[in-house]
């Protein structure tokens, strides 16, 4: 059976045929004998195939998206699916600039049977320019400048390479990772496709890496980190640094907040995930409490109304668990039960404002990093009293 990371390529070309067709190919066989690997349309789908899924599979395997702006490309709605697709994987996007603007006498050769009116709805929709209907994320890119008896292609491609050089490692593992998360996605979330071992260890270290003084190539998706979290969740018997106690009626929150530490390479546990298949409910619960580091409590007048966020919350207190509430609705403080009203939370309530939900999160990543291995250490004696206590039973 062949892998899914097999026939992984460096670059993935989007174009428009009627501008760039022949500097696709340029582009292309400079990149080839430069030593790369390039996916290209007129090279790489075979007769007789599903053309979409063929151009979806080379976006995804692909570590780089080079996208060559032209009127043709930045109107057309295929390469738009493409670049929505690259955006969807968090690719490397680099736009190369080609055509900016056709001209009448351009399009009068390729349109020669068309009346003069048609130019000018072209011209009043903005069709024969690369700039009125650019995709925004593409305008918010550097390009590398390849107009044509304007910039210097030799030097342009020297500095399109050198981009593509940077951090190569880290993007060609993000594809690496992307593929192998996808395949796990496709086959129901198989256990037998998560990770282990060194490429397990890899992926954790590949997805704690920080760039400092530069901005990331890429980033991970979340589908990127939930690969790797589960897996670590599974390499070390279902132990987990978090389990989450929220209310159904908080449970777009709760997803937003799993997202961000899951990100951050934090294992979570939470029912609709983690509660097997024709398990007992509330031993499920109890043991994904048991083997929690810290229990988050989503505090809202839904989770206190709640029967199990409070069946919860009594049995995480019973074993001395580290309890972190996260306010996620405005209450009034002195209205909570006296328990709670002694624990320190961290203020979620304004969910409007990403710069708040930002902020509120690396407060509560900072605490959980505190004291981690001694929370750690409490919950593993926990578990291994618990163990040692039902095989006496």
């Amino acid at each position: 059976m062949t892998h899914p990371s097999s026939f992984l390529q460096d670059v993935f070309i989007s174009y428009g045929r009627a501008d760039s067709r022949l500097f696709a190919r340029q582009i292309k066989d400079c990149l080839v004998e430069a030593g790369l690997s390039v996916w290209f349309d007129f090279d790489d789908i075979p007769l007789g195939v599903d053309y979409q899924n063929q151009i979806n599979d080379g976006i995804e395997k692909a570590d780089n998206f080079l996208f060559i702006i032209s009127p043709h490309s930045v109107n057309s709605p295929y390469c738009a699916k493409e670049i929505e697709l690259a955006l969807a994987c968090n690719k490397r996007i680099i736009p190369l600039l080609h055509v900016e603007e056709i001209s009448y006498e351009t399009w009068h050769q390729r349109s020669p049977d068309a009346s003069e009116t048609g130019w000018y709805a072209l011209k009043e929709k903005g069709m024969h320019s690369s700039f009125p209907n650019m995709h925004p994320e593409i305008s918010k890119i550097n390009w590398v400048y390849f107009r044509e008896g304007l910039d210097d292609f030799d030097g342009s491609m020297a500095g399109l390479q050198a981009i593509l050089s940077r951090q190569r490692s880290y993007v060609h593992q993000h594809t690496q990772l992307l593929v192998q998360a996808l395949d796990w996605q496709r086959q129901q979330r198989q256990s037998a496709c998560l990770l282990t071992g060194e490429t397990l260890a890899a992926a954790d270290s590949w997805l704690a890496q920080r760039f400092k003084t530069e901005k990331p190539p890429c980033i991970p998706t979340d589908l990127h980190c939930e690969l790797i979290t589960e897996s670590l969740k599974a390499a070390n018997d279902q132990m987990i640094q978090i389990f989450i106690s929220y209310s159904e009626e908080d449970m777009s929150i709760q997803e937003k907040v799993r997202q961000r530490l899951m990100r951050e390479g934090f294992t979570v546990w939470i029912n609709t995930v983690d509660i097997p298949t024709a398990a007992d409910f509330q031993v499920a619960i109890n043991r994904g409490i048991e083997k929690a580091d810290n229990i988050i409590l989503l505090l809202s007048p839904n989770s206190l109304a709640s029967q199990y966020c409070q069946q919860e919350l009594a049995y995480a207190r019973r074993y001395h668990k580290r309890i972190i509430p996260l306010l996620v609705q405005s209450m009034d403080v002195a209205t909570l039960p006296s328990g709670l009203r002694t624990l320190q939370f961290i203020d979620f309530s304004s969910l409007a404002s990403e710069t708040h939900f930002n902020r509120s999160a690396d407060e509560l990543i900072r605490t959980l990093r505190t004291s981690a291995m001694y929370v750690e250490q409490h919950k593993r004696l926990l578990v291994k009293g618990l163990r040692s206590e039902e095989a006496h039973v």
